[in-house]
């Protein structure tokens, strides 16, 4: 999230995307594996020692429901919309087309 551009309780009404979602295959858009569009305050660690003491913002990491995630999470980003399409720019609601 750049500083200064969204106040920290505008950015955090803006979950549209905020769950869980499918990657989707550059190619085919077939989808495929798991990832998590998550808010995060910025005060506490997010899990276990991921992000002590980072801004708060919309973030996203690889993970299934109920499972440990993949790598550390991913921004922070203004909006989730903003996580979501970085996780996955394949996804059929960025198609162009649309």
């Amino acid at each position: 999230m750049k500083i200064g551009t969204v106040r920290t309780e505008e950015a955090r009404a803006y979950d549209s995307h905020a769950g869980y979602h499918q990657f989707h295959a550059e190619d085919t858009q077939e989808p495929y594996g798991s990832f998590e569009v998550f808010w995060h305050d910025g005060e506490r660690p997010i899990f276990l020692d991921y992000c002590v003491g980072v801004q708060p913002g919309w973030y996203w990491w690889a993970c299934f429901p109920g499972c440990m995630p993949c790598g550390e999470p991913a921004g922070p980003f203004a909006y989730s919309q903003q996580a979501h399409e970085d996780a996955d720019e394949w996804s059929p609601d960025y198609d162009e087309a649309m």
